[in-house]
């Protein structure tokens, strides 16, 4: 008798439900404590340097990478909501 066959075939979907839960439970505590230092940040800087790029372009100073300096403060919030999509995925 193999051991599938013992508890109808159920035991390797629950040890790995059992080791996913081990998994996420101290991943999500680490993420839910550094959130609010992590939200702070992420969009401290894209605001920062949205504003800033806005500040230069209309300044007009010569040779400012507008456009990169635009695309990173959006990055810098795109990874805010990165962030935010690992705490739900853990937080199931």
């Amino acid at each position: 008798m193999a051991v599938a066959d013992l508890n109808g075939g159920r035991f390797l979907p629950r040890t790995l439900r059992l080791l996913w839960h081990v998994l996420r439970l101290p991943v999500f505590m680490f993420l839910a404590i550094l959130e609010p230092v992590v939200s702070f940040v992420l969009g401290a800087l894209a605001l920062l340097g949205a504003l800033t790029a806005l500040f230069f372009k209309f300044y007009g100073v010569p040779h400012f990478p507008f456009a990169l300096m635009l695309g990173v403060s959006v990055g810098f919030g795109l990874m805010q909501v990165g962030y935010y999509a690992l705490l739900r995925l853990f937080g199931r």
